[in-house]
C-alpha cells in the first residue's frame, strides 16, 4: 500500500473511532434526557411524594429515541403509602413505552403510553403490623416458614384470649387476605368447641393495598424472611400529568 493510502486509512480508522465515541455519549445523554422525562411524569402522573428512580436499557438506545418507543424501561418507588397501607418497594418493568423525540426535544410531555407493566410489590411485615395497630387490631402477622402466622388477642365472651394459627394467603387485585386454616392445638383445651369457627373469623385480616402506581393490581404473593413480595402488573397504561390519578375505594379492612 502507498503511503498515500496508509494515510488515508488512519484518517478513516481515527474518523470511525471518534464517530463511535461521539454516538456513544449521545446514546448516554440521551438515555439520561428520556429517563428524566419519564420520571418527572410518572411522578406528576401519580402523585408520588417522591421522584421515582428510572432507568432505560437496550443499545443502541439512539434507534429507540428516534423511533419514540422505548422496550425496556425500568421504574423503582420506595416507601410509597396508600389508605394507610405503606409499600417498602414498588419494582416496575415497563414494555413498550411510547414517548415522541418531538415532545421530547421541546420538554413538552404530558402523556405517555405504556403498553405492559410487570413488577414487584414489597410490603414488609413491619409495615403490615403497623397497618393492623393503625386499625386498633390485637392481631400481628409474621412468617412461618414459607407460610404465614397470625396471632394475638382476641376478646370471646368477654374474656381476653391469646390464640394463633397458620393462615392461606389471598391476593385480590387491590387487597390481600389471611384467612386462617389450622389453629393451633392448645386452643381446644381453653376455648369451647363451638366458639372455634368464632375466633378463626376473628383471626382473618384484609389489609388494602391500593392505588398502586401505573395502575398496577396485585396478581399473587411470595413469602420471604421479613415481606410479602407480591407480583403485579396491568396493561394499556397512560402516565398522564393533565389528569388527577383515580384510587380504587378500600372498602372495609375487616379485621
Amino acid at each position: 500500500m502507498s503511503p498515500g493510502g496508509r494515510r488515508g486509512l488512519r484518517i478513516f480508522l481515527i474518523t470511525m473511532v471518534v464517530a463511535l465515541i461521539v454516538v456513544g455519549v449521545l446514546d448516554r445523554v440521551a438515555a439520561r434526557v428520556v429517563a428524566d422525562q419519564i420520571a418527572t411524569r410518572a411522578q406528576n402522573a401519580e402523585n408520588l411524594a417522591q421522584r421515582p428512580d428510572v432507568s432505560l436499557g437496550g443499545f443502541p438506545f439512539l434507534t429507540q429515541v428516534v423511533a419514540g418507543r422505548y422496550r425496556d424501561v425500568q421504574l423503582e418507588v420506595r416507601g410509597y403509602e396508600q389508605d394507610g397501607t405503606r409499600i417498602d418497594r414498588v419494582h416496575a418493568d415497563l414494555t413498550g413505552v411510547r414517548l415522541p423525540l418531538s415532545d421530547v426535544l421541546r420538554g413538552a410531555v404530558e402523556r405517555v403510553p405504556v403498553d405492559q407493566v410487570d413488577a414487584e410489590v414489597d410490603l414488609t411485615f413491619n409495615d403490615l403490623n403497623a397497618y393492623l395497630a393503625s386499625q386498633n387490631s390485637q392481631l400481628k402477622i409474621s412468617p412461618a416458614g414459607q407460610g404465614i402466622q397470625v396471632g394475638g388477642t382476641v376478646d370471646l365472651l368477654g374474656t381476653a384470649y391469646p390464640v394463633s394459627g397458620t393462615t392461606d394467603i389471598g391476593v385480590a387485585p387491590d387487597a390481600v387476605t389471611f384467612t386462617p386454616r389450622d389453629l393451633a392445638p392448645d386452643l381446644a383445651a381453653v376455648i369451647p368447641p363451638g366458639l372455634l369457627d368464632t375466633v378463626r373469623s376473628l383471626l382473618t385480616v384484609r389489609v388494602p393495598v391500593t392505588g398502586l402506581p401505573l395502575n398496577m393490581k396485585l396478581r399473587s404473593a411470595t413469602v420471604g424472611a421479613d415481606r410479602l413480595t407480591f407480583a403485579a402488573g396491568g396493561e394499556n397504561v397512560l402516565l398522564d400529568a393533565t389528569v388527577a390519578p383515580t384510587v380504587a375505594p378500600a372498602g372495609t379492612p375487616g379485621l
